[in-house]
């Protein structure tokens, strides 16, 4: 009998012990949070998955790549992924068009691409007569490219350049690796085998100074509203996953996720790592300014963009929250 009752003892609290563990389980929200690029910046999102960040927040976070700004948006639009980064030139373009996408964050607010060509192109000017491909129309990519050929005072139509539509940029790399291309912009974190190769660096876009909104946590109001738990546990994640890539203390932590996720060496982490951490925000607020330059951008071209203002684009609330709480700081 009292073995009957020490069996009956421990089956009862094996029952206990996964029930809990499934209620636990069953606590945690699921939520798709997408990204359109594989580049240090992610590291926003891959520092709180990895750490756990994310499920003490109350979240089961799934990850998601989704190839190309346009194609991006229209997941956060259509609620696939109803969070993502992306750029605020989509953002514009979809608000333009009678969206309700909205900026929360700016996870990298300015531009940071390097510009590559193939070796015999030793100049901007000898992009005269050229490709440059870019991930779609509309893009940061394919606005950030008509920025640089501002800067060297060259004009798509008169100077004969024609964009391409090739993908992200690992993507656009490759083609450029492959000959398939003359010429594109990518960020460091990817310039490894171009450099490697022998390829023509043109240099860097943060020579132009202007200030751009390149990746931003973006959703709808839509899901602000009907999901504002969900929404605020995320921006609080990704600000606390900022802070610990801030802490110096931290970068052996922090590199061997980028060596993870970029497939990297212990050494090209590192520097990969050195590249990241000056766009690391701690209030990762979207530079008003960088909104406002590529509102006056766009609009050169697409006049409903050209009516819009700022706030039309950014939701900053749930962000300034954290900070009147002093949980950003």
């Amino acid at each position: 009998m009292k073995q009957y009752f020490h069996a009956l003892s421990w089956i009862l609290t094996l029952l206990f012990l996964l029930a809990t563990q499934t209620a636990g389980t069953q606590e945690l929200e699921k939520v798709v949070v997408g990204h359109s690029n594989i580049r240090n910046d992610i590291a926003a999102l891959w520092v709180p998955k990895d750490l756990e960040i994310f499920r003490k927040n109350g979240l089961d976070v799934n990850i998601v790549l989704i190839t190309g700004g346009v194609r991006m948006t229209q997941a956060i639009l259509s609620g696939s992924a109803p969070m993502g980064f992306t750029g605020a030139t989509l953002v514009a373009s979809a608000v333009a068009g009678g969206s309700d996408a909205v900026l929360m964050l700016g996870i990298t607010n300015r531009l940071t691409y390097d510009i590559w060509a193939r070796p015999e192109i030793k100049r901007p000017e000898d992009l005269r007569g050229k490709n440059l491909a870019v991930s779609g129309f509309g893009g940061s990519s394919h606005v950030a490219s008509f920025l640089m050929l501002q800067h060297f005072k060259l004009d798509e139509n008169k100077d004969k350049i024609t964009f391409l539509v090739i993908g992200d940029e690992p993507t656009r790399a490759q083609a450029l690796l492959a000959g398939r291309i003359d010429a594109t912009i990518v960020d460091p974190s990817v310039s490894g085998p171009l450099k490697e190769k022998g390829f023509s660096y043109l240099g860097n876009l943060q020579q132009l100074g202007v200030p751009f909104v390149n990746n931003a946590l973006v959703s709808t109001r839509k899901y602000l509203k009907e999901r504002p738990r969900t929404a605020e546990a995320v921006v609080r994640s990704i600000v606390e996953g900022n802070a610990f890539m801030l802490n110096p203390a931290n970068k052996p932590k922090v590199a061997g996720i980028l060596a993870k996720h970029l497939r990297l060496e212990a050494k090209e982490s590192e520097k990969t790592y050195e590249d990241l951490i000056p766009k690391v925000e701690r209030k990762p607020y979207p530079s008003m300014e960088a909104v406002k330059a590529t509102i006056q951008v766009m609009g050169l071209r697409n006049p409903k963009i050209a009516q819009l203002k700022p706030e039309d684009l950014i939701d900053v609330s749930i962000l300034q929250k954290l900070e009147q709480s002093g949980f950003a700081r």
